[in-house]
């Protein structure tokens, strides 16, 4: 319930503390590299936005082939050299390494979609998952005439089901600490 309080702190105050963090493991792994990161992400905020599609039984209401469209989160950023930390709203953390122009991602975090048509950021409505080998590289474009930067690629992802996430990251904003 931390991260509601914290979502809804930052809408209304603007600001939530940055506490401990919590690392929920994958399968996915960070290959060794030696090619200079593509950019530099190094204390920026995104944020997601993407779809969900269902691969298994085990989440509660679902099906597999079922789609969501995802609930946007903050996704900050801290970088040196090649190795990334993420910290997804303000309570996961992710690890990463930025190769070139793919980073690759380890760890996982709490998934929050539509319900019926509405983010309400409810329990029912979201599943920690953790980032599995086969789907966790996303890809880095910079931005090109108007667009911005973007961040995106499909994840391959295990909660109490099975699923993917065609996700894009955009920068925007803030994310906000004490």
């Amino acid at each position: 319930m931390r991260w509601f309080v914290c979502v809804g702190m930052s809408f209304v105050l603007g600001a939530c503390s940055k506490g401990e963090t919590y690392f929920i493991p994958g399968t996915g792994t960070l290959p060794d590299c030696t090619e200079a990161p593509a950019t530099n992400l190094d204390g920026s905020c995104w944020f997601d936005t993407g779809v969900v599609t269902i691969g298994s039984v085990g989440c509660s209401n679902t099906e597999p082939d079922d789609t969501f469209q995802s609930c946007a989160l903050s996704w900050f950023f801290t970088q040196t050299g090649n190795d990334v930390t993420i910290v997804v709203d303000n309570e996961y953390r992710l690890e990463g390494r930025l190769c070139g122009d793919q980073l690759y991602l380890r760890g996982g975090w709490w998934l929050p979609v539509e319900d019926g048509g509405l983010c309400t950021y409810a329990e029912d409505s979201a599943e920690e998952v953790g980032i599995q080998t086969e789907g966790n590289v996303l890809t880095y474009s910079a931005a090109a005439d108007f667009n911005q930067d973007q961040l995106s690629g499909v994840l391959a992802l295990q909660g109490a089901c099975s699923g993917s996430y065609d996700v894009a990251l955009t920068p925007g904003g803030g994310c906000f600490f004490d």
